[in-house]
């Protein structure tokens, strides 16, 4: 083999052998994939699987009663500003809301089926549920308990069936 042969052969060998090191170097530097989002009841475990009713139960740790039979309680004497400015956006066009919460202990059998029956999309006098839900629920930053102590998980309500791809909201007895 001539001399400079060998040279040529020996400077590819060399320039290959850099370039697969470089090329090394860049995949062991890219980043490892991300592993998919905690998302309760779809990738872990579902901490609140009745919904509404499994969240809405007295937190004596934290002093605070958002208890349906509570709630229902005090707005049937009056509904707090914030809540009510909330509840008005979500209203049907025209009706101006009186600020107080009419007697709806009976829908405290199935909640939040009880109380769509007023609270339907349809209704001519009373908010929508899930437009008046979500105004409730993802407002207010740092005030809002949903937000932070449940870090505003949306299937905290909405539960998917993961064999038929489905969506529900359960409902059960409200305390």
């Amino acid at each position: 083999m001539s001399k400079k042969l060998l040279i040529l052969i020996l400077i590819v060998s060399c320039s290959f052998m850099i370039f697969m090191a470089q090329g090394r170097e860049e995949r062991q530097s890219e980043p490892a994939p991300s592993a998919a989002r905690k998302i309760p009841g779809i990738t872990t475990r579902d901490a609140y699987p009745n919904g509404c009713v499994d969240c809405h139960i007295n937190h004596v740790e934290i002093n605070i009663d958002p208890r349906f039979s509570t709630l229902l309680k005090q707005w049937k004497e009056k509904v707090e500003p914030k809540i009510l400015t909330k509840a008005q956006a979500s209203a049907p066009k025209g009706v101006t809301l009186k600020g107080k919460h009419p007697n709806a202990t009976g829908s405290l059998k199935n909640v939040p089926a009880g109380c769509q029956t007023c609270h339907s999309k349809e209704s001519k006098t009373a908010p929508s549920f899930s437009r008046m839900m979500h105004l409730l629920h993802y407002t207010g930053a740092e005030e809002n308990p949903f937000l932070t102590e449940y870090q505003g998980e949306c299937t905290h309500c909405h539960k998917l069936n993961l064999l038929t791809g489905e969506w529900e909201i359960p409902s059960g007895p409200g305390r």
